[in-house]
Formats: C-alpha cells, structure tokens, sequence
C-alpha cells in the first residue's frame, strides 16, 4: 500500500463457504466472535466474521502485525479505533451486507466505505434530509439512489460520524464518470473530499469517499489457502498474512 494511496478490500461472504469461514473466525477476538454469535441469520453471522476478519488482514499486512492480536475501541461517536502506535494517521472504514463486504483503508487521509444491496422499490424522498437534490435530475432512478445513498454513508463515515438529520446536507458533483466531489451546507464549500464509485456485482452499489486520487486499490478476498512453498524467484500473486492468502492481484479502479 502506498502511503498516500487508498485500498479497499472486498468479499462475497457466501462465495467462501463455510470451511473458509470457519478459519476466519478464528482471527476474531472473543468480542466479536460473541457479537456475530448473537445474530439471529446465519448469513448476517457469517457477514459479520468475512468482514471483521478482513479487516484485521488487512491491517495486519499494513502494519506487520499479527491480525489476531490486533485491538480496536469505540470512539466518541462510535467508530472502531485502531489501539496500535503503528497505525499512525492509518484510516479505516467497514460496511457490509449480507452477500458483499468492503473494507477500506487510508494512510493519506480519512476514508469511508459504503455497501448497500440493491431493491426495488426504494423511496428516492429518503435523501431529501440529507442531501440538495436541486440539481439532480428528476425522478431518481434506483441506481442513481444507491450511488448517492452508499456516497452519503461513506462521507459520513469518512468523518467519524453515523448518519443524522443534524447534520448539514450535502451535495454531490459529478468530476467524472465514477467520481463526485463533496461539498457541504447546498454545495457551496468544497469538503475537500471525493466519492468514487467502485465496481461491484449488478445486485449491490459499493462507494469509497477520500480525498482525491487517481486510483484505488481493490483487493478481492476469493479464498483462504496454506501459503505454498515458493521457489527463488517465482512470482507470487497473492497477499499472504499468517495462514491466509488472498487469491488473485490486486486491481486498480481509476477514479
């Protein structure tokens, strides 16, 4: 990871199967492990352990750490903090569905991350508290719902803050293709902040706010395997930490 650049690890919970899980279950700690005990769907339990375990690999790569030992409090606001002198100005952010879960991470300035599984039927009126919508077209399509509505969680992410009518509404602008700048209180002050649109299966909208770069990172959590036994100079594609690989190279998604 570079050290202004942004990552964002992603994973589809049921593609894994069970055995796969079952490993990364044991990163968690015995907090989480409790946590995802006590939801009631096996598909949000094994959501929860993908997600938080990811998290910790993640970490654990960018910090030379064991990513069981890793350990986290709740911030004023509730966020996850890192409690690791190494993490430095390391940002990070976590969202996850039942069939997708992202992580992002950000040694250059704040991240956020949302992930939202696309429905029929949504109420596009659910935006008007939070967002200036006067210069967007009318009406808005569900896509165009979810990609506002995964930029508006992942701001506020990006912040240290959850989701609230208190707060003052945003405005999103196009820059490009996948790429809206921030800017706050009916768009007049820039945030200093982008949402980028990241690729993602047709059934989910996943968005990452940061500050400006060129590309993003993504890494795709495929499965769990013992790191082989590598030859002098052979070249190795995957991401190792502990006993865990990530199959496949990273790709880069240009914002």
């Amino acid at each position: 990871m570079q050290s202004s650049g942004v990552e964002v690890w992603t994973a589809q919970p049921q593609r894994l199967g069970s055995d796969a899980c079952a490993e990364l279950a044991a990163v968690l700690d015995q907090e989480e492990r409790e946590r995802a005990g006590r939801l009631r769907f096996e598909p949000d339990r094994r959501a929860f352990v993908v997600s938080h375990a990811m998290r910790r690999i993640a970490l654990g790569l960018v910090l030379a750490a064991d990513p069981h030992e890793l350990r986290f409090a709740s911030g004023a606001q509730g966020q996850p903090i890192l409690l690791d002198a190494r993490a430095g100005a390391l940002s990070f952010s976590l969202s996850r569905s039942r069939e997708l879960v992202a992580f992002a991470l950000s040694a250059g300035g704040p991240v956020g991350v949302d992930v939202e599984a696309v429905r029929d039927g949504v109420d596009a009126a659910l935006l008007a508290p939070y967002m200036d919508l006067r210069d967007v077209g009318e009406p808005i399509g569900i896509e165009d719902f979810y990609v506002r509505w995964t930029a508006l969680e992942a701001y506020w992410k990006a912040q240290g803050l959850g989701l609230s009518r208190t707060h003052p509404r945003i405005a999103l602008n196009a820059t490009g293709d996948s790429c809206m700048e921030v800017r706050i209180g009916a768009g007049v002050r820039p945030s200093g902040l982008f949402a980028v649109r990241l690729p993602a299966p047709p059934t989910h909208v996943l968005s990452v706010v940061c500050r400006k770069v060129d590309s993003v990172r993504i890494v795709e959590l495929e499965k769990l395997a013992p790191p082989p036994a590598m030859d002098p100079g052979t070249n190795d594609s995957g991401r190792r930490e502990g006993h865990f690989v990530v199959a496949g190279a990273p790709r880069i998604f240009s914002s």
